[in-house]
C-alpha cells in the first residue's frame, strides 16, 4: 500500500470526529482561506447542512494533506509506523490542546449539531435561499 493510500484510509478510520476534523483545520490553516474559520462556524447557524457536505469535504481533505506532508518524518520506520505515531501525537497532544484553545469555536459548532439533532428544531431557510430553490425547482409546492 502506497502513502496515499495509507493516509486516505487513516483519515477514514481515525479522524471521522467533526471536532477532530475542526481542530485538523485550525491547525493546518489552507493557504488561501476565503473564509475565515470563525464565519465558517457562524454560518454553519444559518446553513447547517454544510457541516455534513462541503465543511466536512474541506476539512477532510485538508487533514489529509497535513498527514500526508508532515506523517512521514522518520525514515527509518515504516510508512504505517510513522503514519500511527504522527496520529497519536495528533489525536494525545495537538487536538485536545487545540480544542482546549479554541474552546469558543468548538462550543458553537456544539450548539449547531445539537440544533441539528433536536427533534423539536424546524428549519426556516434564509429569504435568499428560497428564491434560489424557487429558481431551480419552480413547481414544487413550499
Amino acid at each position: 500500500m502506497n502513502r496515499v493510500e495509507l493516509v486516505r484510509l487513516a483519515v477514514e478510520r481515525q479522524l471521522t470526529d467533526i471536532y477532530d476534523l475542526l481542530a485538523m483545520r485550525i491547525l493546518f490553516p489552507p493557504e488561501r482561506a476565503v473564509v475565515p474559520i470563525h464565519k465558517e462556524i457562524k454560518d454553519l447557524f444559518l446553513y447547517p447542512e454544510r457541516l455534513e457536505t462541503s465543511y466536512r469535504h474541506e476539512w477532510t481533505s485538508i487533514a489529509t494533506r497535513a498527514l500526508f506532508n508532515h506523517g512521514f518524518t522518520d525514515h527509518w520506520r515504516t510508512d504505517q509506523d510513522n503514519l500511527d505515531r504522527y496520529l497519536g501525537l495528533l489525536r494525545e497532544q495537538a487536538i485536545p490542546r487545540c480544542i482546549h484553545n479554541q474552546g469558543g469555536l468548538f462550543q458553537m459548532l456544539g450548539e449547531v449539531i445539537a440544533m441539528q439533532r433536536s427533534a423539536n428544531t424546524i428549519a426556516f431557510p434564509d429569504p435568499r435561499r428560497r428564491a434560489l430553490m424557487r429558481l431551480i425547482w419552480p413547481d414544487e409546492q413550499r
